[in-house]
């Protein structure tokens, strides 16, 4: 029995019953399984340390890695300013036709001037497309980049 202090006096207390050690039978088992998750782990560093000798090239930045790694991104930049510039053509257009051609500017289209409807609601898809397209392309650009890796 133990002697707690409660309430400004001491009151017995119980001990805690003993908990029994597992039988064996348990701990094989446990050991066992600790066996199997270091050969998981050993297995998973094996993977690990065994890749292709490219990314190896890529990783120690050889001569052959860095002309793959700069041709991946000389791809990725030409895209970007390719969706770029296609966007800064159609918002820029938008006042030059307004300067151009007036009349068709002025052109109602379910109560609204043509005008209002591509610079406020019809630009939103175009930005939708362009974002689409550039993910799609530069995803397929990665996609090619690691298929001449692992060659």
């Amino acid at each position: 029995m133990k002697l707690a202090f409660r309430g400004g006096a001491y009151r017995t207390r119980a001990a805690a019953p003993a908990i029994e050690p597992p039988a064996d039978d348990a701990l094989d088992l446990l050991a066992e399984a600790e066996a199997l998750a270091e050969l998981d782990a050993l297995a998973e560093l094996d993977a690990l340390q065994s890749f292709d000798e490219t990314v190896q090239e890529i990783a120690e930045q050889t001569s052959y890695g860095e002309i793959l790694l700069d041709e991946l991104i000389r791809r990725q930049l030409a895209l970007s300013v390719r969706v770029a510039l296609t966007f800064l053509l159609a918002l820029f257009s938008l006042p030059l036709l307004n300067l151009l051609a007036p009349q068709l500017m002025s052109f109602s289209v379910l109560g609204l001037p043509l005008r209002w409807l591509l610079l406020a609601i019809l630009v939103y898809p175009l930005l939708w497309a362009l974002g689409a397209y550039f993910v799609s392309a530069a995803k397929r650009h990665e996609e090619e980049f690691t298929k001449l890796v692992r060659k």
